[in-house]
């Protein structure tokens, strides 16, 4: 009941409303495509892939060594 008397005597404050929940719901994402700075450059059509950096504490040479057999 509150809301039509709102809507009736203030209807601008229903497109306020209206535009707060449009804001709430709506993202900026700055910087994402800004272009050759991401790993996707869609002029050159090229994309780059870097693997994922080791953790700190592990040693990378490990994977050099040759697994124990069972038995």
């Amino acid at each position: 009941m509150f809301n039509f008397f709102e809507e009736l005597f203030a209807p601008g404050r229903k497109h306020t409303s209206d535009e707060q929940k449009r804001l709430e719901l709506s993202r900026v994402d700055l910087g994402i495509g800004d272009p050759h700075r991401g790993p996707i450059d869609l002029t050159s059509g090229k994309v780059t892939v870097r693997p994922p950096a080791p953790e700190p504490g592990t040693d990378s040479d490990s994977d050099s060594e040759e697994p124990y057999a069972a038995g």
